[in-house]
């Protein structure tokens, strides 16, 4: 039975087999004989494991699900499981491989004594797997590792804590006899109030939960919105907080009567006094209210963009030299995901930018995949997509002539971009 000891190394480490050092499993029974025990591929060769991703990391790139050749159940992205080296195409789950394709009984085999022996399977090693999938599957999203409901739940408490914090803060700024503008209001702890943090490093926590939870919310629904009025529409809040806040006080905080449905049109961040505070708040609002609050994409939510003006330099700022870069990549991860457009009532098309040559429809808004980072948007492919985040229309009044107000023309923004005439959107 010296077979188990040619079993590929598999780590004891996790959950289930905490207590079982060195365990070696095997599916068929003795009278098989030693080949039978090893050729857990069919090519002979022992499967290797590979790894689960670590529960912190949530934001992955991976590929789609594959397919377990032993009980054709999927296998999710970033799934521990076993492949063998020598077959690409052999993929096995957890619950069909070394450590767990077992019926009552398993073996252990003590490299150090070279004792063989046969115990029961502990209860926690039983599979569990036809429930887990079919729970993970009703939150599956591409390119997003679903983390925990523990995860979720703490994303929804912090956020909850902003929009509280976020209504005392309207209040305040609402009842404030003195009209400033949004760069002239300065108060050191702005973002710890808004945040309920007593520090920075308790900020930047809290942060990372709200920036989680944003970016799974926004993988999982569409690239197109539907919304029914009545809803209020904000757009280029630029890190503009105090103002913010004052438009919620004239016409309704989100979720309120006044203000039942609201849609934040892109271009949240860049060249504002108040920018990761502005951005935290509508992250909140939007984890706390999903149906009520509904965020555009524009074209300053692109990391390409925050780096020439100003948004990375006030992550950094808030965060710290240590954690704001990887602070600043994780929302550049949530900008990626983010909704292009906003319908409402199936006939008002809300964009940040407009509709550029119009040689697109609806539908094929609804197929676009994301994430989409700069270098994507850029794709020739996708030129039509850059101009919902960059082009404009054309004034009635710009120009003398019709040449100057039909038609698509060049933008000033690049060459990419262009400005449309009225005739294009009829």
């Amino acid at each position: 039975m010296n077979c188990f000891a040619t079993y590929e190394e598999c780590s004891s480490s996790e959950e289930e087999f905490e207590q079982v050092v060195g365990s070696r499993m095997c599916s068929v029974p003795y009278d098989k004989g030693d080949s039978a025990c090893r050729a857990y591929c069919a090519c002979g060769k022992p499967l290797k494991r590979v790894a689960k991703l670590p529960d912190h990391a949530v934001l992955l790139a991976c590929s789609s699900s594959s397919q377990c050749n032993r009980c054709d159940d999927a296998i999710l992205a970033g799934e521990l499981h076993f492949r063998c080296s020598q077959c690409g195409d052999t993929r096995v789950c957890k619950n069909c491989g070394p450590g767990v394709y077992i019926g009552s009984t398993f073996d252990i085999f003590d490299k150090a004594t070279g004792e063989l022996a046969m115990q029961d399977v502990p209860s926690k090693v039983l599979h569990y797997r036809t429930s887990r999938q079919a729970a993970r599957a009703a939150k599956k999203t591409r390119g997003v590792a679903i983390g925990s409901e523990r995860t979720d739940a703490m994303a929804l408490k912090a956020a909850e804590q902003v929009v509280e914090n976020a209504c005392g803060l309207m209040k305040e700024v609402h009842d404030d006899e003195e009209d400033i503008s949004d760069n002239d209001w300065f108060h050191e702890d702005t973002l710890l109030r808004l945040l309920g943090a007593s520090s920075r490093a308790e900020a930047m926590e809290t942060s990372k939960l709200l920036i989680v939870g944003a970016t799974r919310i926004f993988a999982a629904g569409p690239t197109l919105q539907e919304v029914k009025a009545p809803c209020k529409i904000f757009g280029d809040t630029h890190g503009q907080l105090r103002d913010v806040l004052l438009l919620f006080g004239c016409f309704g905080f989100p979720g309120t009567v006044d203000c039942p449905v609201v849609v934040f049109n892109g271009d949240l961040v860049d060249r504002g006094a108040h920018q990761v505070e502005l951005l935290m708040m509508i992250f909140a609002l939007k984890i706390a209210m999903p149906d009520k609050v509904f965020i555009n994409r524009g074209n300053h939510e692109d990391a390409h963009m925050n780096l020439k003006y100003g948004f990375h330099k006030s992550v950094i700022q808030a965060m710290g030299p240590e954690q704001g870069p990887a602070i600043f990549e994780m929302i550049g991860n949530a900008f990626s995901y983010l909704p292009l457009a906003t319908r409402i009532n199936d006939k008002i098309l809300v964009v940040h930018g407009g509709i550029g040559d119009g040689k697109w429809n609806v539908h094929d808004l609804r197929e676009v995949k994301r994430p989409l980072h700069h270098p994507d948007l850029q794709k020739d492919s996708n030129h039509w997509i850059w101009n919902l985040l960059w082009s404009d229309p054309i004034e009635d009044d710009e120009g003398s002539s019709s040449s100057g107000v039909f038609g698509v023309h060049s933008s000033p923004r690049g060459k990419m971009a262009c400005k449309f005439g009225w005739n294009v959107t009829q």
